[in-house]
């Protein structure tokens, strides 16, 4: 999971706990003794403040919030009339994010929390990331209650008085996180266009392999096309074809403006070792049933307004990043 280690030469070639191999010869399969023991590795290899801060802060200000008398009253009454009708508004709309309905809801948080942040770690470790992915955070705290309340009042505001409230909204920005990042850590494997295939000098040099991290733009908008498109979960969240339509056509100009510029994505040849296959099969899961569970097939009573929110957050901040590398 760590960024270190990535030699592929020699003894490193086959990446786990199998005999040292030459060359392009055969190597055991990996086992899954050897992926654990590679991810524990990768843990201890990782400072602890790190992991103290990815794992534990939040979920313990959850936990206080919800066991603190009273705060079921900054939960956000979608009466309100906006966002800043109000110095309480403004704060139910702020605090509601960190107050949950019931034990079974904090739960639920809790726990995509820490399988958000268990790929998007490793996955920033490797990208160069790791930085990034803390002010990123900074900014997920303190942009994305505020955006998501004020998607849910224009939404659904004046057709009920119901209380919205639930960390959700943060976790899907972490989601858009996962997403860029997974483009942006494979884009560091790609290798270098001219390399030679070998020891001899005069071999053939090897193609350049890997994805350009630009390319997250594409599944971006592709997966924003999908929430529009698919029959929702929930009935005040119609699918909107045209709507749909219009991230998916933005989607394909944008997929042909990179084929064009930086070729087509390239995976094929990474010869990476099977735990990190692992951490990148993985992270695709993750990313995949996060876009499908908070923004197609939703249980009832979920906020999809402020999950759509809190993604087009997430997806944005680390774009900056994307652009800034070129």
């Amino acid at each position: 999971m760590s960024a270190e280690g990535d030699s592929r030469d020699g003894d490193d070639a086959g990446g786990g706990d199998g005999p040292a191999t030459d060359g392009d010869a055969a190597v055991d399969p990996p086992t899954l003794r050897g992926l654990l023991a590679s991810v524990r590795a990768a843990v201890r290899a990782q400072p602890p403040r790190d992991l103290f801060l990815v794992a534990v802060p939040l979920p313990a200000l959850l936990v206080a919030v919800s066991l603190t008398p009273g705060t079921e009253a900054w939960r956000l009454s979608l009466s309100t009339g906006g966002v800043f009708e109000s110095r309480w508004a403004l704060w139910t709309a702020f605090a509601s994010s960190f107050v949950h309905a019931s034990p079974a809801h904090l739960l639920d948080n809790l726990v995509n929390y820490w399988l958000l942040v268990a790929v998007a770690y490793p996955l920033s470790v490797v990208a160069g990331w790791r930085e990034r992915l803390f002010g990123a955070a900074a900014v997920y705290l303190a942009v994305v209650p505020l955006a998501s309340a004020w998607a849910t009042i224009v939404a659904l505001g004046g057709l009920t008085n119901a209380p919205t409230a639930g960390f959700s909204d943060v976790n899907s920005a972490l989601l858009g996180y996962v997403v860029v990042v997974w483009f942006a850590a494979l884009a560091t494997e790609a290798g270098e266009e001219g390399e030679p295939d070998g020891d001899d000098g005069d071999a053939p040099a090897r193609p350049a392999v890997g994805v350009d991290a630009r390319w997250a733009v594409v599944a971006a908008l592709g997966s924003l096309a999908l929430a529009y498109l698919a029959p929702s979960g929930v009935g005040y969240f119609p699918s909107l074809p045209a709507v749909g339509s219009l991230f998916a056509l933005c989607a394909a100009l944008v997929a042909v403006g990179l084929y064009a510029g930086v070729g087509r994505p390239r995976v094929v040849g990474l010869d990476l070792p099977p735990e990190r296959e692992l951490l990148y099969v993985t992270g695709a899961s993750v990313a995949a049933a996060g876009v499908i569970g908070s923004l197609v097939v939703v249980p009832f009573g979920s906020n999809v307004f402020a999950h759509l929110a809190g993604y087009v957050v997430g997806v944005a901040v680390p774009l900056v990043g994307v652009v800034l590398d070129g």
